[in-house]
């Protein structure tokens, strides 16, 4: 008997190309999309279900997604920086999968990311796939190891190229020369001030310009309202002077920026919550860990030590600096390109 897989199914390249590998490796397929606003490639599910021979089931998620979009608003109301993709995948994208599979008997889960899996000491960790410019380990940090078992990762061993010249090659060439898909969904390619302006007005109709000061506490200009503003941010203020400035620090209940010489916003430690790793064993205080940050930040590229752990909390001091770490952003653990776990900034230093 033919072993079932359910994958998440956008419509897209990519997790149509994954949906016909599984095929011709001989699993019986269920396609299963997400609809919670106009998507971009639904038009295309009818089409793929008969060319793939596939079912394909729409579940309307749109009442649940509001968690996602909610939290991605709070998080810069508080003056942070979200990283939504991360949060939806933890909260809402595998969990559903693997509800739709246990409610339909359907053994594997999958999709259509460039990441690879790997069973170590009895634990199942992410692994980054073949293609590192497509590597999306990062954002699936906070997956355990019984999910991670489930999952078949289709794309992991090709580039994107390669997947391309595969779907040209089966007839797929509207797909294959199909525009990167970039950015947070929900946005559609809009910045997010302007989402939460339009879709949350209500939460922001009160929040008007503000003070910016410099390290010493001087008010040295003014700003638009704080929760138009990330950390490592430089543009958008009015300021009296004529050096460069960035933002080092959102004060949220006052209103009020601080900013500094861009080479102040160079930290050599992170304090961390929410920590999640796949085996808790494999940190001590003392052990070197690579550590992967995204948004306005540079990586740092040596790697981090452990100074402090707990069952919640973590603090790293960095052999060479990061630059512009915003609270909020997750920090990720890897043990090459064995994804460990992570956590979540809270402050630097």
């Amino acid at each position: 008997m033919k072993k079932k897989v359910v994958i998440g199914l956008s419509g897209g390249l990519d997790s149509t190309m994954a949906a016909l590998f599984l095929k011709e490796r001989g699993f019986d397929v269920y396609g299963l999309h997400f609809s919670f606003m106009e998507e971009k490639y639904s038009d295309n599910l009818s089409w793929l279900s008969g060319h793939l021979k596939i079912p394909v089931s729409i579940v309307d998620i749109s009442d649940d997604f509001n968690v996602v979009k909610d939290h991605f608003v709070n998080e810069y109301l508080k003056g942070r920086t979200p990283s939504p993709c991360t949060f939806c995948n933890r909260i809402m994208k595998w969990k559903k999968l693997i509800e739709f599979a246990d409610n339909n008997a359907i053994d594997f889960i999958a999709s259509g990311h460039y990441i690879r899996k790997v069973e170590k000491d009895g634990f199942w960790f992410l692994k980054k796939g073949k293609d590192v410019v497509k590597d999306q380990s990062y954002f699936l940090w906070e997956l355990n190891s019984k999910t991670i078992k489930r999952m078949i990762n289709p794309l992991g061993d090709y580039t994107k190229e390669e997947v391309r010249q595969i779907a040209a090659n089966y007839g797929f060439k509207r797909l294959a020369k199909q525009k990167e898909s970039m950015g947070v969904c929900f946005l559609q390619n809009r910045d997010y001030r302007t989402f939460i302006q339009k879709n949350y007005p209500e939460k922001i109709n009160g929040i008007k310009p503000g003070k910016v000061r410099n390290l010493d506490g001087d008010i040295i200009g003014s700003h638009q309202g704080y929760i138009y503003y990330t950390i490592g941010q430089k543009r958008g203020m009015n300021l009296k002077m004529k050096d460069a400035a960035y933002v080092i620090h959102i004060d949220a209940e006052k209103n009020e920026l601080v900013v500094a010489p861009k080479f102040l916003l160079n930290k050599s430690n992170i304090q961390l919550s929410s920590i999640h790793m796949i085996n808790p064993k494999l940190l001590k205080i003392n052990d070197e860990i690579e550590i992967n940050v995204r948004g306005y930040g540079l990586n740092p590229e040596e790697p981090a030590i452990v100074k402090k752990i707990d069952s919640n909390s973590m603090e790293l001091e960095l052999q060479q600096p990061a630059w512009a770490i915003a609270p909020g952003q997750p920090v990720v653990f890897y043990d090459n390109d064995i994804v460990l776990g992570g956590g979540i900034a809270e402050k630097s230093w």
